[in-house]
């Protein structure tokens, strides 16, 4: 499988340098904050990569890591006023599970395929703000790897968008719905805060933690809070602009039985071009 996911992200890059958009008239620096922007005007397919080490009071869940790359395509669609995103989220991990003999193993293959479809808008004094609805399908070919129900929710988003950076926040809550009776349905939300400031030509700084909380019941809850530091590199190769990111996130709380310890996550984002 792994061979296979290779071959289609390298396809993946090869078929965008050939529908790239003719961005020559902005700079790296414009196009690095607009992709910094979840409902900017750019098309572009975020291939993101995962390495997490875990943590707990587990017996061995200390020796215990994950991967997982991430396809994100953004698609947006601009409106008479703002701006429409679709943004499909199609992962391929490795989840930990404790076998017959009480031991961890992965499994690895596809996770829950989602879709947020989200409504922006655009203030001239750089103020950006967004919302719309969150789709989640059990499509998980393990059950380590997803929740085994159908998920919605809202969003939200603001953003801060400055010559010298953007600063934000988006929100995310996900819900389970047409569970089985005895079944805890999911009840589970994020905040993704980012946080890029420009060094020029086509350099950035900064990061994008996604916090979590996973409400098990009305009187416990899992969180998962990272902090985040990366860099980020836009040039333009030819006629493509292409982001480069890379960030180590270090995790301040987790579960305390198991969970993300901390980890290291890169993103290639080429820009696309879209028949609009």
């Amino acid at each position: 499988m792994n061979n296979k996911i290779t071959i289609f992200l390298l396809s993946l890059i090869i078929s965008t340098s050939l529908f790239s958009q003719e961005e020559s008239i902005k700079s790296a620096d414009e196009i690095a904050r607009e992709l910094s922007n979840p409902v900017g005007s750019l098309a572009s397919i975020i291939i993101q990569g995962n390495y997490v080490q875990w943590g707990g009071s587990a017996s061995g869940i200390a020796d215990q890591n994950t991967s997982s790359i991430t396809l994100l395509p953004t698609i947006p669609v601009p409106l008479e006023t703002g701006i429409l995103v679709f943004r499909p989220i199609v992962p391929f991990s490795a989840g930990l599970s404790l076998d017959e003999n009480q031991e961890w193993a992965k499994e690895r293959g596809i996770g829950d395929i989602g879709l947020i479809a989200m409504y922006g808008y655009s203030f001239k004094n750089g103020i950006v703000l967004g919302g719309g609805p969150n789709l989640l399908f059990p499509t998980a070919s393990n059950p380590s790897l997803g929740s085994d129900q159908f998920q919605l929710g809202p969003s939200m988003l603001i953003s801060f968008i400055r010559k010298w950076g953007v600063l934000g926040g988006l929100w995310n809550h996900y819900y389970g719905v047409g569970v089985d009776d005895g079944v805890d349905a999911v009840n589970f939300g994020s905040l993704q805060a980012f946080y890029w400031f420009g060094l020029g030509n086509g350099w950035q700084i900064g990061g994008s933690p996604t916090m979590t909380a996973n409400y098990v019941s009305a009187v416990d809850t899992d969180f998962s809070v990272p902090v985040n530091l990366g860099f980020a590199k836009t040039v333009i190769l030819g006629k493509m602009p292409l982001k480069l990111t890379l960030q180590g996130q270090y995790f301040l709380t987790r579960p305390e039985v198991a969970g993300s310890d901390w980890g290291v996550f890169f993103q290639i984002t080429p820009v696309v071009k879209l028949p609009w």
